[in-house]
């Protein structure tokens, strides 16, 4: 069982893969951006995370 930094890391992941296929295919600049800010509110949780 994964614990909680690896399903995180795991997490961050997932959404910048998504974020990277947006940028390659061409998607929205709306969908995108709203996709990096997934995936800055996931680092930024990851960055509190590693604070405690």
């Amino acid at each position: 069982m994964m614990n909680q930094k690896e399903l995180l890391i795991k997490r961050i992941e997932e959404e910048r893969e998504k974020l990277n296929a947006m940028l390659a295919s061409g998607s929205s600049v709306e969908e995108t951006y709203g996709q990096s800010l997934v995936v800055d509110r996931l680092i930024e949780e990851y960055m509190d995370f590693l604070a405690i």
